[in-house]
């Protein structure tokens, strides 16, 4: 990584420990799911309705992101989001109204993606030069794994030492809260005024382009389509696996949950940082997803017939959750190779998560459909084969992404033609 000294590897740091921060604390009421309903005296159904004010927030703030993170700096969204973050989890400590909790969730979605998700997006790759992308993303996704794995054991202590669940939510909070605002202070510090642009990148950067182009560019609904699949394909395995170790394997929940920690923390870790290089061995990146597509598709057929042999099913899971955490670690990085423009990356990544994502909405409805429906007729396991089709579905609809992808690059480094030249052009 060419001229990645001090100030940019802080710059770099911020940027992980901010998204890291920005999707943990939200998402504390699950990790400590019983002593937060105690601390709070919430219903299973109010903590669900939490849920869903944050995830629909998150959904429409997508496009917002992308036109905020074009027209202010990086400088000032990042600071706005960790001093936001400060406000609204001490708030979260002060208080057990659900109405305020509720409107301190909406917050939470309205700052962790507007002022946030895009900007930090657009902020690595223009750490990075073409040929570092996925190196890039993949160790910002590695470091928010260390960042998360520390917190949550210091989270872990607080809770564990405390006297009752409300005494162990509310200092946890206070001190989520308080290494947010030791990151605002870290930001106004070490953020540039004016966004870090790669020698290579400094005169397209300046280019201003509008939604239409975004619309037009093939590159976006490539990208879109990759992120879709290898996106579905790690957050329902995130999701599902646990869950499918417990009810159809039979294993405890306490090697389950250990299980979990592995998935959730030490595979990220290694998959953020092996997926980085991987990925940037490929002249191609569209080909590295596509081995990474077939690989959990030939996992998941494996799994399909693997549930008498305990052993092998539980390696498998792994296996699932480390090639996918690969690909969401990477996946930013195919932007270049897809055609899009250093300078759209802000309006582009609003627009290729709005769409890419919409399926959080409504995965978790249907599977859970499945699972209820299977657990009522005394086959539990159904509706879990169901879940691992769907899976399968996806990495080979991934696939077919991916080969597109190839055809995009190779299309961009051998031709001329000015239908490729129009995409990448803005509309005057």
């Amino acid at each position: 990584m060419k001229n990645f000294g001090f100030k940019n590897a802080m710059v770099f740091l911020i940027l992980s420990a901010t998204v890291a921060l920005a999707y943990q604390l939200p998402f504390l009421r699950f990790t400590f799911y019983d002593q937060f309903a105690a601390a709070y005296q919430l219903s299973n159904t109010q903590i669900g309705v939490l849920a869903s004010a944050l995830n629909l927030t998150y959904t429409f703030c997508y496009p917002i992101g992308g036109w905020m993170a074009d027209r202010f700096s990086m400088r000032s969204m990042i600071s706005t989001t960790l001093a936001a973050y400060a406000v609204l989890t001490f708030a979260f400590a002060m208080t057990t109204n659900f109405t305020a909790l509720l409107i301190i969730h909406f917050l939470y979605g309205f700052f962790g993606i507007a002022t946030l998700w895009s900007a930090y997006l657009k902020g690595i790759r223009n750490l990075a030069n073409e040929d570092n992308q996925s190196k890039m993303f993949g160790g910002s996704e590695a470091l928010r794994g260390v960042i998360q794995t520390l917190m949550g054991f210091a989270f872990l202590a607080i809770v564990g030492l405390a006297a009752t669940p409300a005494a162990g939510m509310k200092v946890l909070f206070i001190f989520g809260a308080a290494v947010c605002a030791l990151f605002f202070v870290l930001a106004l510090l070490f953020l540039p005024k004016t966004d870090i642009k790669h020698e290579t990148q400094a005169v397209v950067n300046e280019t201003k382009y509008s939604v239409m182009d975004v619309l037009k560019n093939k590159g976006v609904w490539i990208t879109i389509l990759v992120i879709m699949f290898a996106y579905l394909t790690w957050a329902i395995g995130n999701a599902y696996m646990t869950t499918y170790t417990v009810q159809v394997l039979n294993i405890s929940t306490t090697t389950a949950s250990a299980i979990g920690i592995v998935r959730s923390y030490i595979i990220v870790l290694l998959a953020g940082v092996i997926g980085g290089f991987f990925m940037d061995k490929f002249t191609y990146k569209g080909k590295g997803f596509m081995i990474a597509f077939g690989a959990i598709a030939a996992a998941l057929v494996a799994l399909l017939f693997s549930a008498k042999v305990i052993a092998i099913s539980i390696i498998l899971t792994l296996v699932i959750a480390f090639i996918a955490n690969i690909m969401k670690s990477t996946y930013w990085s195919i932007m270049d190779q897809a055609g899009i423009p250093v300078g759209m990356t802000g309006m582009a990544t609003g627009i290729i998560s709005f769409i890419a994502f919409i399926p959080d909405v409504f995965y978790g409805l249907i599977c859970g459909k499945w699972l209820d429906d299977a657990k009522a007729a005394g086959d539990i396991a159904t509706g879990f084969n169901q879940i691992f089709i769907l899976l399968i579905i996806c990495a080979i609809l991934g696939i077919g992404s991916s080969l597109l992808l190839v055809k995009r690059t190779n299309d961009l480094k051998n031709s001329v033609s000015p239908e490729l030249k129009a995409e990448t052009t803005p509309v005057s």
